[in-house]
């Protein structure tokens, strides 16, 4: 039989095993543990479950209007107030009217989490990963047809792995700021790291990390969750 001595020397030994075992978690660089109950690859609307995306209704501007978004896959044009976003497979055309004769222009605010939703099936919902800011200018009495208006390309990341690319074809409209908690933990970890196209000024790094960053978003979307390579590449982007 163990002594009462044996007994502790065995529970001072299990509790050393714990701690270790703790700070080990924490040396593996991971700074959010929240607890989630949401279960990737079961998002409404993301991946292939079903359901529409839900979250908070996005609010625009008094006088702001988005007459039309849709597919774009013929990239800058040159005709575009604003050119900005990240992710490698969807890119809209948003059009933007301000119908206020005011002497100013207003900001449009789109915030991370945004989901663009299509509204032919097949085509993939993409997810604006940080903010992008767009000046409307305001209507001009007599300025001509594009008196008031902004094309605005954005760039998001494909929230379906196995649905086609944003092309001319596609139509969308705007989706929610989503609540999914799963989302709003990946769009934390992203904070405060270099992200969008307006940032690397057509560097080749854009593509590189869109592309690694668009994998780890589908192990939430399409899969069982961030795989350990995922965060890796999270931690190691550079800094804004």
């Amino acid at each position: 039989m163990m002594n009462i001595l044996s007994v502790s020397k065995w529970l001072v030994g299990c509790m050393l095993m714990m701690v270790m075992s703790m700070m080990a978690c924490q040396d593996d660089g991971d700074p959010f543990n929240p607890d989630i109950q949401e279960k990737a690859g079961h998002i409404p609307g993301f991946g292939e479950e079903p359901g529409e995306p839900t979250g908070e209704k996005l609010v625009l501007p008094k006088h702001i209007t988005i007459t039309s978004i849709v597919g774009d896959e013929t990239g800058i044009a040159g005709d575009e107030c604003v050119v900005d976003g990240a992710g490698p497979f969807v890119m809209v055309s948003v059009t933007i009217e301000n119908d206020s004769v005011g002497p100013g222009p207003t900001t449009v605010t789109f915030p991370p989490g945004l989901v663009i939703v299509t509204a032919l099936e097949g085509f993939q919902n993409g997810l604006l990963i940080e903010r992008v800011l767009v000046t409307v200018p305001p209507t001009v009495e007599g300025g001509g047809g594009n008196s008031g208006k902004c094309k605005v390309k954005l760039m998001l990341y494909c929230l379906n792995s196995a649905r086609k690319h944003s092309d001319s074809t596609a139509k969308y409209k705007i989706g929610p700021v989503t609540d999914s908690p799963l989302i709003k933990d990946f769009l934390r970890r992203l904070s405060g790291k270099k992200l969008l196209y307006s940032e690397y000024e057509g560097d080749d790094d854009f593509w590189i990390n869109s592309e690694n960053i668009q994998t780890a978003l589908w192990s939430l979307t399409d899969d069982d969750g961030l795989k350990a390579r995922d965060l890796e590449y999270i931690r190691n982007l550079p800094d804004r």
